[in-house]
């Protein structure tokens, strides 16, 4: 076990060399560490909080490590991560047995869209013709036979789906006219309006709240940390609060986390994110229990799973409640 730490430590080590080499916690500041699969736009709310000192003022002085979604969990059972941005990857492992669980919600909508060439107008165009996906039993393959089912076409009888990986690659073959719909996402989907291509539909406003990234740690975390598990939360839900009220002093702040991104598109993917964001972290238990179900279908597990099991929204509440009293 010492050696599968040590392993993780090393890779921590490298992953903060080379995502943040000066982000030294300051002495009146606890350092904690935060692993995240990618940097990417869905996350703004932090990187807002942490450059206005939203988390300083919290006595936090967060890390957000890129690390593949494999690490993470091992990373942060052996403590060498605090939290991590995962969402239902956490509610799968706790489900499977893994001591983790989901503490606050960012994102609550589906980020998926179905784009397709100017000449198409409808979904039910697209009979006949093709759609590319990421691969074969992804969430991109749900999302556009979630949009085909809604608008009655059926995927692989009236449609065909192709995999052809990341987003990048499924908008530049959706711009070059070979293929004739992808499901694309933010901030390609900004760029695809851009360039004239037809959104089709928001699988947001089909499927309703689909909670895709939030904030998840340890029960060990929970009972020996409390204080600081409120203090991140309360700093987070800040940071979300500052992002949705100020969108023009977040923008600059944003430019910086993110050069290789015009103003434009960024504003753009920037909109679509604050509204898919929770409000104040939380999501009902309705839309909880349907994702516990989905992922117990996903995992062939028959007993019941109850919420406490993936998620402890106690201190969430107690945090809510501290920032708005008359709720």
């Amino acid at each position: 076990m010492k050696i599968t730490y040590r392993v993780i430590g090393l890779i921590l080590a490298a992953a903060l060399w080379m995502v943040s080499p000066s982000m030294a916690a300051q002495s009146s500041t606890e350092t904690i560490r935060i692993g995240i699969p990618g940097k990417l736009v869905d996350f703004s709310p932090f990187f807002v909080g942490l450059k206005t000192g939203i988390y300083r003022s919290e006595g936090l002085e967060p890390q957000f490590i890129v690390m593949r979604s494999g690490i993470i969990f091992p990373a942060l059972l052996a403590g060498e991560l605090d939290y991590t941005t995962l969402y239902q990857s956490t509610m799968r492992s706790a489900i499977s047995g893994l001591p983790v669980r989901v503490i606050a919600t960012l994102m609550t909508k589906q980020s998926f869209f179905l784009f397709s060439q100017r000449e198409i107008r409808r979904v039910q165009d697209l009979k006949g013709k093709r759609i590319a996906i990421s691969n074969f039993a992804s969430s991109t393959e749900a999302s556009a036979r979630t949009a085909l089912k809604h608008h009655g076409l059926e995927a692989m009888r009236d449609v065909t789906l192709i995999a052809m990986g990341d987003t990048g690659l499924r908008f530049q073959s959706l711009l070059s006219g070979a293929i004739e719909a992808a499901i694309l996402t933010p901030p390609y989907t900004v760029m695809a309006e851009q360039k004239g291509l037809n959104n089709l539909v928001w699988l947001g406003d089909i499927v309703g709240d689909v909670p895709s990234n939030g904030l998840s740690t340890t029960v060990r975390k929970l009972k020996e940390n409390p204080d600081q598990v409120q203090r991140m939360l309360r700093a987070s839900l800040r940071s979300m609060r500052y992002t949705r009220e100020h969108k023009q002093e977040a923008l600059p702040i944003l430019a910086k986390e993110f050069p290789g991104m015009d103003r434009n598109t960024l504003a753009g993917t920037l909109d679509f994110y604050l509204k898919a964001m929770s409000p104040d972290g939380r999501v009902s238990d309705n839309v909880v229990r349907e994702m516990i179900n989905e992922q117990r279908a996903l995992l062939n597990v028959k007993n019941e799973v109850p919420i406490t099991q993936v998620a402890d929204f106690g201190p969430l509440q107690r945090v809510v409640k501290e920032l708005n009293p008359s709720q």
